[in-house]
């Protein structure tokens, strides 16, 4: 089911993420077009823009794991250039803990192509209530 949880003027939002799964089992998986809202000089996605869709798709697996995190710790590679949208993110889960959550996260182009891959690590703020999860 998609659900879009990003607010209007947040970054997310300017940018046009739509959140596609928040899933129970902790995956999120978040969609952005790609457009001149997106490029950078060289007519290729921002690594500002692609960096955004991954946290997205980390905070929507969060959300999706019944957990409010804040960013620890990221890292992320830059595969290959963003030439074409909607740019696509799926946040995996490595390890969720009382207070960290660990999650690998990899970001395809509207072609399908792998154009980074991210590993995030959240503190835990709190548990969700089951509303929560679901707004």
């Amino acid at each position: 089911m998609c659900c879009n949880v990003v607010g209007d003027g947040t970054l997310a939002g300017l940018l046009g993420v739509i959140v596609e799964k928040a899933g129970g089992d902790g995956r999120g998986e978040v969609s952005m077009p790609l457009d001149e809202r997106h490029y950078n000089v060289l007519g290729n996605a921002h690594g500002g823009a692609i960096f955004t869709i991954a946290d997205m798709a980390f905070a929507a697996g969060c959300r999706g794991a019944g957990i409010l995190c804040v960013s620890a710790q990221c890292s992320i590679s830059y595969l290959l250039p963003g030439t074409c949208g909607p740019l696509r993110a799926v946040a995996v889960p490595v390890k969720i803990g009382r207070t960290l959550a660990v999650y690998d996260i990899m970001v395809h182009d509207g072609e399908g192509r792998e154009i980074a891959k991210a590993v995030m690590t959240g503190y835990v703020l709190r548990k969700l209530h089951c509303e929560e999860q679901h707004d």
